[in-house]
């Protein structure tokens, strides 16, 4: 997993918001985490929210979200800082003591005013809505890495969530938040920024079954068939791509032998019924899909979906479409999945792509160091083509534009000293090499420097200078 790049990140980001809130550093990472756990905009932050200070008891912000008979509170303590402190947790958990069962009498000599009127205003909540009502979330974030934690802290951890977590509260977690979680976090929110909704009609037939609904555990899965121009004016609606985001390639043009054909099968008026035969199909996943089964009015509502598997199809349908050459009565077969379980997407997605050929690369485009490399040549205003073609429909110079691939063979020739790998079995970038290549132990100033130096562009490593931050000979490579 990664590790100081992902902190890098996280450190870049809290710069950023330091820099725009005209605040510290470690104020900006109380700001940062507090918007990514609690979900509440950087400029909605209630000062009155916080409660660090003396006699703190390592609890810095209480944010209370009443909703007429119930009520989320949410109790953070955060550390700019790399380690789980497990004096601090000590600390912590007996500030939770106070606010939760300590008499008015004893509050009354709290020095910490701010921390005293938070636990008086959580009480009066209390007292409205009752604590069967309460969903109480504890979060303990730093920027270090929660599989570090000591067997101490996590002791800590266990006494202080079995002293709270009994019937009394309708739910309490207490939760450590480390520099994955965050990061894990931060995907989220910007995918939920990029969020779309739609609404796909569907062919649908009451007296010939043309709808299948599965049930299995806690997921919901649904087959339908779906006009052609449905998919082609839901993609040409979202022009950037945002659709295939969780996709592991972009579109790859007209020129491959199966979009030919695709693109073939739609546009032909003899030949087009045969689309749904010979096509795979695309598959959606979504937060929550509604079908609507009104033979007059046959839809299904999606919310935040994602084109899965289907791209090559789906962007085939819609150039069709903008051309004016596809058939009015094609029909795509559409599998839809109803999920938020990331590790579930990440399968459908690997497991479902089978119409072209599949690479070692693209089967890595999404992995979390590579969401990660992205994220950190995006800090020195770079762009990190981990999808082939990914920046296509956007305006990028493309002398800021460093596909994966390439990076992976300077990186494994020049740093790791193997150019022959490198030059003539670029295959090992994306096998045996590629946990080495792509550790995530090293910040990214490296990668970004031997990729400007081969291909002979001036490195521009000025933001930040790093003590793991080297000047390569000039190369020839």
């Amino acid at each position: 997993m990664n590790i100081r790049l992902r902190q890098q990140i996280i450190e870049d980001r809290v710069g950023q918001v330091a820099s725009l809130l005209g605040v510290s550093t470690d104020e900006a990472f109380l700001r940062f985490a507090h918007n990514l756990i609690v979900g509440r905009s950087l400029h909605a932050f209630d000062l009155d929210d916080l409660t660090e200070g003396g006699q703190d008891k390592q609890i810095d912000v209480i944010t209370i979200e009443e909703d007429g008979d119930s009520a989320d509170v949410w109790i953070l303590q955060t550390k700019n800082s790399t380690s789980f402190s497990s004096n601090m947790l000590i600390q912590m958990g007996n500030g939770l003591r106070w606010m939760f069962e300590r008499s008015r009498a004893e509050l009354a000599t709290l020095a910490n005013m701010a921390f005293r009127d938070k636990i008086i205003e959580y009480r009066s909540i209390q007292s409205n809505v009752g604590p069967s009502n309460l969903r109480i979330h504890v979060a303990f974030v730093t920027n270090g890495r929660t599989s570090d934690l000591s067997d101490e802290f996590t002791q800590e951890l266990r006494g202080i969530e079995g002293a709270f977590s009994a019937d009394v509260f309708e739910s309490f977690s207490i939760k450590p938040y480390g520099q994955d979680e965050l990061i894990s976090l931060l995907q989220a929110q910007e995918r939920q920024s990029r969020r779309i909704d739609a609404r796909l009609r569907i062919r649908y037939d009451a007296n010939n079954p043309s709808l299948i609904r599965y049930y299995a555990q806690n997921l919901r899965g649904l087959i339908c068939s779906v006009p052609a121009q449905e998919i082609a004016k839901l993609v040409n609606a979202n022009p950037d791509g945002s659709i295939f985001d969780l996709n592991i390639r972009r579109f790859l043009g007209g020129r491959g032998a199966v979009n030919k054909d695709i693109q073939k099968a739609c546009m032909s008026p003899e030949n087009s019924y045969e689309f749904w035969f010979l096509n795979n199909g695309i598959t959606i996943v979504c937060d929550e899909f509604d079908a609507n089964t009104d033979p007059d009015d046959a839809h299904i509502k999606l919310e935040n979906m994602q084109i899965v598997n289907g791209c090559q199809t789906a962007t085939t349908l819609a150039v069709a479409q903008q051309e004016g050459t596809l058939a009015s009565d094609v029909r795509v077969m559409v599998r839809i999945y109803e999920t938020s379980d990331t590790d579930l997407v990440d399968k459908i997605v690997l497991t479902t792509n089978n119409q072209n050929q599949i690479s070692s690369r693209d089967l890595r485009a999404n992995d979390p160091v590579q969401l990660d490399m992205e994220n950190g040549f995006h800090i020195y205003g770079f762009y990190y083509e981990r999808k082939m073609r990914q920046f296509d429909t956007r305006q990028v110079p493309t002398s800021s534009i460093f596909a994966n691939e390439s990076v992976g063979q300077w990186y494994l020739a020049v740093v790791m000293k193997n150019p022959a790998d490198a030059r003539g079995r670029k295959y090992k970038v994306w096998k045996e090499h590629y946990n080495k290549i792509f550790s995530g132990q090293q910040r990214i100033e490296p990668y970004i420097e031997v990729s400007s130096r081969v291909v002979d562009r001036s490195p521009v490593i000025t933001r930040r200078p790093s003590p793991h931050y080297f000047v390569l000979p000039a190369l020839r490579f």
